[in-house]
């Protein structure tokens, strides 16, 4: 999993939106999509809340 993949799965586990991780990290919402995108595949699931759920149980995020 790259770091750019976890950041933006950090911010999904935050609320944020693919226009609000973009804006935040500089990004378009597009970019931010398919960093979100492959990271679901690599963690085997479909979504991103799935991903959340995958990187927070495997350790990978952390939820405040």
């Amino acid at each position: 999993m790259s770091p750019r993949e976890l950041e933006c799965l950090a911010w999904v586990s935050q609320g944020k939106s693919s226009t609000d991780i973009g804006a935040i990290l500089g990004l378009s919402a597009r970019t931010v999509d398919s960093y979100l995108e492959k990271a679901a595949s690599k963690l085997g699931v479909r979504t991103r809340i799935e991903a959340v759920a995958v990187g927070v149980r495997r350790g990978l995020i952390e939820v405040d």
